[in-house]
């Protein structure tokens, strides 16, 4: 058996043992205290991490919403104080520890009449001491016109993280609001450019009218005065006005068709004429001024027998008066050729000279508006400059093309192309048509005249009578109405501008009370507006002022009676 002592020594290793244990044991067991700590703290922690988190994600989202929805809602509308409020109320309602106000006191659009928006929440939050402020700038153009204010308790959102969030609502309204003053100043540039074309169109008809009107008196009494016995030395004087009357109908001519031109206002009035009636015109025009300075001046044409042209006649005559015209004025000797023949591709034009030429400098200037090759105040060869810029134009106009080829002291060529179409049809009826209207006895026709201006009264009267026509007048469209109401007129000739009643509405009222017979415009209106008014209010046709007695009697032998339509 174990002494006593052994015992003893196994008892006290065991106790050492069992204390050992015990220590160890508390040890681990305060480790493992500590580390449950440790893990307590950090999980709240991680909690209080993802709740903020969740907070900052869910702030996000409701700021995205809003934007899409007020970006959409501002496209659609303007920007007012109803979609303002609006937009600050739901920003507010995001979070109750979040709240703001949006001032904007430049009023920059006229649909913001208030200059600060703010709600109860904002007010609230805002008096408390401890909560965050800030304020975000709203620019527009790099000038701040206004702001958004924020309150922000701080232990819920970072300040940082809001002011980031609602920059954005401050980008929005500053693109709304630029977008917008963008769009008041598109508005307001084109009622400026709508009342700058009304101010024009309407310039334009009145000194149309104020233009034509007296030079309609001035071409019409030489015209008259051309039927009277005249010595040799008033012979010689009426030539002289009536070339003066036809310069200044060309130069009138020009400067309102260049202005028409050039506001875009200017539009073709196509009909079917031909080439013999277009050549006529033209010999009339300038055979007399090629004898004056004793130069040739020949016309050939080719391929346009028994055809139809289409296109607008004036314009056309006018592009061969401004190219002729120049070629006479600028040769002194030799001679002026005009070739012109009819292809597939339209009508091919060249006018030649043998004048003074014009330089390569001149020449690449030469088709801008009133620009001359001699611009010394003692040149020789006077006018505006417009000529050839308004061929060009109309030659564009109908699509087609021009150039030339000239030398100094040898020449000059134009080459022009309009793409007009030409056909065979009726060219027989129309000839017949014109040749037989000078005999035509259109004297039993009741006519009425209706004008305000007495020369004009004096001058359709005496060419009326020269065809054995008394008519009847009127000084306004009130008369007019009177007058054809009480009597039967077989044509009226009814003025545009006029006292009292103007020619629109005296034709708009007898069209109403079933007025049926001819009424035909006199306008020195040429604008296709102008034009169109006359046809929707029931009139049937236009004479143009300055008219002259065949242009007049053509008009009345198209809108005669019956009897002699067909007698034509």
């Amino acid at each position: 058996m174990p002494s006593s002592s052994a015992i003893e020594r196994k008892l006290k290793r065991e106790i050492a043992a069992r204390k050992a244990a015990e220590a160890l044991l508390e040890q681990k067991s305060l480790e493992l205290f500590n580390a449950n700590q440790q893990l307590e703290v950090a999980l709240k922690q991680t909690e209080a991490r993802s709740e903020a988190s969740f907070l900052r994600l869910d702030f996000q989202q409701k700021i995205e919403r809003i934007l899409i929805h007020f970006g959409r809602t501002f496209l659609r509308t303007n920007l007012d104080d109803v979609l303002v409020i609006e937009l600050v109320n739901q920003l507010s309602e995001i979070s109750d520890d979040v709240a703001c106000s949006i001032e904007l006191p430049g009023k920059p659009i006229p649909t913001l009449k208030k200059s600060q928006y703010q709600t109860k929440s904002y007010l609230a939050l805002g008096e408390q001491d401890d909560i965050a402020r800030s304020c975000i700038p709203i620019e527009l153009e790099q000038d701040v016109i206004g702001k958004l204010e924020l309150a922000v308790d701080e232990s819920t959102f970072d300040m940082d993280f809001v002011s980031s969030q609602m920059s954005l609502v401050c980008e929005l309204l500053s693109s709304s609001i630029t977008r917008q003053i963008i769009n008041i100043r598109l508005v307001e540039s084109k009622e400026r450019a709508e009342a700058s074309e009304r101010s024009t169109r309407e310039f334009l008809a009145m000194i149309n009218h104020e233009l034509r009107t007296p030079l309609n008196g001035l071409l019409g009494s030489v015209e008259l005065l051309a039927d009277t016995g005249l010595s040799d030395s008033q012979k010689d004087l009426h030539h002289n006005l009536s070339q003066s009357g036809q310069l200044l109908r060309s130069i009138i001519n020009d400067l309102l068709d260049f202005s028409k031109i050039d506001a875009g206002m200017l539009e073709l009035i196509e009909s079917d004429f031909t080439w013999k009636s277009l050549e006529s015109t033209l010999r009339s025009i300038f055979e007399h001024k090629a004898q004056e300075k004793q130069i040739g001046f020949v016309i050939k044409s080719n391929g346009f027998d028994q055809r139809l042209i289409k296109g607008d006649l004036e314009r056309v005559t006018q592009i061969f008066v401004n190219l002729i015209g120049n070629a006479i004025k600028f040769t002194d000797k030799g001679r002026v050729d005009v070739v012109v023949s009819n292809s597939d591709n339209g009508l091919n034009i060249s006018v030649s000279d043998t004048g003074i030429g014009i330089s390569t400098v001149a020449q690449k200037k030469l088709f801008q508006p009133f620009t001359q090759a001699d611009r010394s105040s003692s040149r020789n060869y006077e006018g505006t400059g417009l000529g050839l810029a308004i061929c060009r134009r109309l030659v564009e106009l109908m699509g087609g093309t021009i150039s030339l080829e000239s030398e100094l002291g040898k020449g000059t060529v134009f080459h022009v192309l309009l793409p007009l179409q030409t056909s065979v049809q009726q060219v027989a009826n129309e000839q017949v048509k014109t040749d037989n209207t000078t005999e035509l006895d259109l004297s039993s026709l009741k006519v009425l005249v209706v004008d305000d201006i007495k020369m004009n009264q004096v001058i359709i009267t005496k060419m009326l009578s020269k065809l054995g026509i008394s008519p009847d007048l009127a000084v306004n469209g009130l008369e007019a109405v009177e007058h054809a109401t009480n009597q039967e007129y077989d044509i009226i000739f009814m003025d545009c501008r006029m006292p009292v009643m103007d020619g629109f509405e005296a034709t708009k009222r007898l069209r109403d009370a079933s007025y049926v017979k001819p009424i035909v415009a006199l306008t020195a209106g040429t604008t296709s507006e102008e034009r169109q008014n006359c046809y929707d209010v029931g009139m049937d046709d236009i004479l143009s002022k300055p008219y002259t007695a065949k242009d007049l009697t053509q008009t009345l032998a198209k809108w005669g009676p019956s009897w002699g339509l067909e007698a034509i």
